[in-house]
């Protein structure tokens, strides 16, 4: 009971630290797509209210992943743990830089059409999908991580 208690308390602590830093993950992203001459626009605020609430989401359900990744495979925390959460973060955090670069691949070829000097163009923010990337990275992430180590546990029990 104490053990699902810590993991409840550290999923919640996790989605509202997600929460409070979602706005400077979009700030960060969005200072990686290269093109100046573009303008990221809203036409709802349900997108924007969704977008918060999954960032905050795949932050928190961390936890909950590992815990799959624990209970399928029996690894141990120090050292296979430790792993298995590497790879979940890199996973996702690949996933994220992914779309970054999808974006930016799009407004490369936006910009080579000649549409004057004083048109911009625009993105909407319900496309942008950063958290939705983010959250995919970290289920793949588990995947690979469960296969890995449920393998290398039967190896070495046979």
């Amino acid at each position: 009971m104490t053990n699902a208690l810590k993991y409840l308390g550290l999923i919640l602590i996790l989605s509202v630290i997600g929460f409070l830093i979602r706005d400077y993950f979009l700030d960060f992203s969005l200072s990686q797509i290269a093109n100046k001459n573009s303008q990221i626009t809203s036409r709802t605020m349900s997108g924007q209210f969704y977008s918060h609430i999954l960032f905050a989401l795949s932050i928190g359900i961390i936890p909950l992943l590992y815990l799959i990744i624990k209970k399928m495979t029996k690894l141990n925390f120090m050292n296979q743990g430790l792993v298995s959460c590497g790879i979940i973060f890199v996973c996702g955090i690949l996933l994220w830089q992914f779309r970054i670069f999808q974006l930016n691949n799009r407004l490369q070829k936006l910009s080579e059409f000649n549409i004057g000097n004083g048109i911009q163009t625009e993105l909407n923010f319900d496309n942008l999908n950063f958290g939705r990337y983010l959250f995919i990275g970290f289920l793949i992430g588990t995947i690979l991580s469960i296969l890995i180590f449920k393998n290398k546990n039967k190896t070495l029990t046979e």
